[in-house]
């Protein structure tokens, strides 16, 4: 077993990548309720549902291209999230908001947030 490290790692496709800080992408399964009018034991009772995908990724201000942040907003692309080496989860999303953070002690920040579409394929590295 390796363990891989986030250096190195990146985002090609998506809005505003050259400089990219961090990333985070969560995979995750709805459980459904079937409990019914006199439940087993008093316990609820569920059986799985839909998968999701959804997660944020944050970059360094760049005035060269600021005024582009809002360009993917809304709109379908496919976003590789690398890791290090060829580790890599590849994704359809969608960017569902847009945010700016400017602090007096670090350089001006923005972070990008999106919902999955469809099944990830994800890569060993």
């Amino acid at each position: 077993m390796a363990i891989i490290s986030g250096i190195g790692g990146s985002i090609t496709g998506a809005a505003y990548i050259a400089t990219v800080r961090n990333w985070s992408l969560t995979i995750g399964g709805e459980a459904l309720e079937t409990t019914d009018m006199i439940p087993d034991g008093g316990y609820r009772t569920r059986i799985g549902g839909l998968k999701t995908v959804s997660g944020s990724y944050s970059a360094w201000v760049d005035t060269s291209i600021f005024n582009t942040i809002d360009n993917d907003l809304g709109a379908i692309v496919t976003a590789v999230f690398k890791l290090t080496g060829t580790a890599a989860i590849t994704q359809d999303i969608i960017i569902t908001d847009v945010s700016v953070t400017a602090n007096t002690d670090s350089a001006v920040e923005v972070e990008f947030t999106f919902e999955g579409t469809g099944a990830p394929a994800i890569a060993n590295g």
